[in-house]
């Protein structure tokens, strides 16, 4: 074991930690509330920016990326509250530790693809720069198996549904932008 399985290791552990504390519920509605509040922000920033125009007067170069963020926060807080109540809910019925055990795996298949996708980009990167010696990598014992866990899930993942739906969102919905 190496200092890059060391640093692999640790951001595994403290997500099996993280997913264990805050349970699967939790940790399935921060990635959605992302996932949603980019895409609804994309989708009705329009609107906000509609309404702080109207309500506040708003009117400034800047109106767009507000409009953005205000969306974006507002979907955030109310999946994390919905994610909240569920959570509560699952607790009241007994389900606590399901949750909990739950939460771990998810925390760290979420973490290990990320991390995979960012050695995968390291390693692009690394064939060129060499920052670390090929060598040091090939004894990890982390490094292979996580660096393989994302290509190895893209192909079950239907990324042309995605970019068809984001061209669509394009070619329909234009931010409204007011100066």
């Amino acid at each position: 074991m190496n200092y890059i399985d060391l640093i692999l290791a640790i951001f595994l552990l403290w997500a099996a930690y993280k997913g264990f504390k805050n349970g699967l519920i939790i940790e399935v509605a921060s990635l959605a509330a992302l996932i949603l509040g980019i895409f609804g922000a994309i989708k009705f920033s329009g609107f906000t920016a509609d309404f702080l125009v109207e309500q506040f007067d708003l009117t400034t170069k800047y109106l767009s990326l507000i409009a953005f963020a205000v969306t974006f926060v507002i979907i955030i807080v109310l999946v994390h509250l919905l994610a909240r109540i569920l959570d509560k809910l699952v607790k009241a019925i007994a389900l606590g530790f399901i949750n909990r055990l739950a939460g771990i795996v998810f925390g760290v298949v979420k973490i290990a693809f990320i991390l995979s996708i960012v050695l995968v980009i390291f390693d692009a990167v690394n064939q060129k720069a060499n920052f670390l010696p090929k060598e040091k990598l090939e004894k990890s014992l982390l490094y292979g198996p996580v660096f393989n866990f994302a290509p190895a899930i893209f192909p079950y993942l239907d990324f042309e549904e995605f970019r068809e739906n984001i061209e669509d969102l394009r070619k329909k919905d234009k931010v409204i932008i007011h100066n």
